[in-house]
C-alpha cells in the first residue's frame, strides 16, 4: 500500500507542476486565497484519482496522465480571466511539458541513479526508490519552473496577446499531443520499454524532439496568423482612409441645379492605386479627376495620395490645365523613388457657358453622349505620364458642352478586366454596352456596367483596381 501512495503522489506531482505552469502564465481572476483553496481542493480530488485509479491497476496511466490532465484544464478555466482556448491551450501546452519532462528527464535519471545507490532490487516501485524518484521530480520541476519564468513565459504572454487571446485553432494540435504521449507511454509499456530498457531514452528523446519541433511550428503558425492579422487590420484602415479620401457622398452637391456627377472605385486588393475626384473650382467651375497610379497595394494607395492632393491643390480659378500637370509631374517626379507613374485625365466644365477644359496625361479616352444620342468615344491626344519623366509640357484641349450632353471616364481595369479564357472586357464591349443604356442617369449607369463587367469576368479574379466617373450636364448656370 506505501508504494502505491507514494507512486501516486509521484504521477500527481507531475500535474502540480503543469498547474504551476498555467498559473503563473494566465492572468488571475480571483484573489490569490480562493486560487489557493480552489487548487487546493482540485489537488486532494486529482491526487484521490490518482491514488483510486493505481491501486486498481498500477500499470494503467490514463488517469495519471489524461484523467488529471482534464482536470487541471478545468479548474483553470474557472480561476482566470484569459478567453477559454487561451486557457485550455496554456493548460494543454503545461501538461505536455510536465509529462515530457517527466519521462526524459525524471524517469531515466531515476533508472540510473537508483540502480546504481542499490535503490532499486526487484521493482522500480519499492519505497526508497519511489522516494528518490519524488526528489528527483522536486529538483527537476523547481528549474524547469525557473527557465520557464526566465525564458518562456513571456514568449507565450506575446503570442496571446499576438492572436487577441483567439487561441482555438491551435487547441487540436495540444489535444493530440497529450493523448499521443499517453498512447506512446500505454505501446511502450506494453512491450516493454521500460526506463531501465536500452530502447526506452532513443524513444522518448525521439518523441521529445518531435515535440520540440511541433512547439516550434505551433509558435511559428502563430507568430505569422499574428502578423497576418496586424497586417489585415493595418489594410482595413488603409482601406477606411482611402474611401474617406474619395468623394463618397451621393448626390454630391444636391443643392446645385447644374450638373449630376457620380463615380465608383473597386480595387483589386485592400487598398487600390485608382482614383477619382470631383470638386468646385470656384461657384462656377466644376472638375473632374480620374487616374491611375502603376502598381497594386499600399505603394500605390500612398502615391494616389500624393497625386490627387497635389492635382486639386494646384487646379485653381482660371489656370490653365496643362499648366496644373506640367507643375504636378515635376513635383511627382521629386519624390518618386519608387519609380511609379499615374495616367491621369482631368477635365473643367464651365456651368456657364458649357466650355469644358480638359488634359491627359496617358490616360483612357473619355466617351461623350450628346443629348438626344449615344455615348460614343470622344478621341483625344493623351500626353505622357505624370511622374514619368521630369520637364514634360502638358497641352490643355476644350469641347464645347451643352445642356443635356454627359461624359463618361474610367481607368484601365474596365477594358482589361478578364475572364477564365485570358479574353479582356475590351472597348467594344464598353462602347455596346454604354450605348445600350445612354439614357441612364450616372447613379444608374454605372452599376449596369459593372454589372456586365462581373457577368464577363465570371469568377476569374480581379486583377486591376475598377473605376468608373459619369458627369451630367443639366442646365446652365446663370451669368
Amino acid at each position: 500500500m506505501v508504494s502505491i501512495e507514494l507512486w501516486s503522489f509521484a504521477v500527481f506531482l507531475a500535474s502540480v507542476f503543469a498547474g504551476l505552469l498555467t498559473g503563473i502564465t494566465l492572468t488571475p481572476k480571483y484573489k490569490g486565497t480562493i486560487r489557493a483553496a480552489v487548487w487546493a481542493v482540485g489537488a486532494a480530488l486529482g491526487y484521490g484519482l490518482a491514488f483510486v485509479s493505481y491501486s486498481i491497476n498500477l500499470y494503467n496511466d490514463v488517469v495519471g496522465i489524461l484523467g488529471l490532465s482534464a482536470l487541471m484544464c478545468i479548474i483553470a478555466q474557472f480561476l482566470y480571466k484569459d478567453s477559454w482556448s487561451t486557457k485550455l491551450a496554456i493548460a494543454l501546452m503545461a501538461c505536455l511539458i510536465a509529462n515530457v519532462s517527466t519521462f526524459m528527464l525524471c524517469g531515466t535519471t531515476d533508472t540510473v541513479l537508483g540502480a546504481r545507490f542499490g535503490l532499486i532490487k526487484e521493482s522500480p516501485y519499492e519505497t526508497a526508490n519511489l522516494i528518490f524518484f519524488i526528489a528527483i521530480k522536486l529538483v527537476v520541476y523547481v528549474a524547469l519552473s525557473v527557465l520557464y519564468v526566465r525564458c518562456l513565459r513571456k514568449t507565450f504572454h506575446r503570442t496571446i496577446e499576438a492572436v487577441g487571446g483567439k487561441m482555438l485553432v491551435f487547441i487540436p494540435a495540444l489535444v493530440i499531443s497529450v493523448v499521443g504521449f499517453y498512447i506512446i507511454n500505454l505501446v511502450s509499456n506494453s512491450v516493454g520499454i521500460y526506463p531501465d530498457s536500452l530502447w526506452f531514452f532513443p524513444l522518448y528523446l525521439t518523441v521529445c524532439v518531435i515535440f520540440v519541433v511541433e512547439f516550434w511550428m505551433i509558435f511559428y503558425s502563430i507568430d505569422q496568423s499574428a502578423k497576418t492579422m496586424k497586417t489585415t487590420a493595418e489594410l482595413n484602415i488603409a482601406t477606411n482612409i482611402q474611401k474617406s479620401m474619395l468623394p463618397c457622398i451621393f448626390p454630391a452637391f444636391p443643392e446645385r441645379k447644374e450638373f449630376d456627377v457620380f463615380a465608383t472605385m473597386d480595387p483589386a486588393k485592400e487598398v487600390g492605386g485608382d482614383f477619382y475626384d470631383f470638386f468646385m473650382v470656384d461657384d462656377s467651375h466644376l472638375a473632374i479627376v480620374v487616374a491611375d497610379v502603376s502598381g497594386k497595394g499600399v505603394p500605390a494607395a500612398l502615391f494616389m495620395v500624393i497625386g490627387k492632393t497635389l492635382i486639386k491643390d494646384h487646379t485653381q480659378p482660371g489656370r490653365n490645365l496643362g499648366e496644373v500637370f506640367t507643375e504636378v509631374n515635376n513635383l511627382l517626379c521629386e519624390s518618386n523613388s519608387e519609380g511609379l507613374f499615374i495616367t491621369a485625365f482631368e477635365g473643367v466644365l464651365d456651368l456657364v457657358t458649357g466650355e469644358f477644359c480638359f488634359v491627359n496625361a496617358g490616360h483612357e479616352i473619355p466617351f461623350l453622349c450628346k443629348k438626344g444620342k449615344t455615348f460614343e468615344p470622344h478621341k483625344i491626344k493623351a500626353g505622357f505620364v505624370l511622374a514619368g519623366m521630369e520637364g514634360i509640357r502638358y497641352q490643355c484641349g476644350s469641347m464645347q458642352m451643352e445642356v443635356g450632353d454627359r461624359i463618361f471616364q474610367y481607368t484601365d481595369g474596365v477594358t482589361e478586366a478578364t475572364n477564365k479564357n485570358n479574353e479582356l472586357y475590351g472597348m467594344g464591349r464598353l462602347t455596346k454596352i454604354l450605348a445600350e443604356n445612354s439614357e441612364l442617369e450616372p447613379t444608374e449607369l454605372l452599376p449596369v456596367i459593372k454589372a456586365d463587367i462581373d457577368r464577363f469576368v465570371g469568377a476569374a479574379p480581379q486583377f486591376d483596381d475598377i473605376t468608373m466617373l459619369c458627369l451630367d450636364y443639366k442646365a446652365r448656370m446663370e451669368g
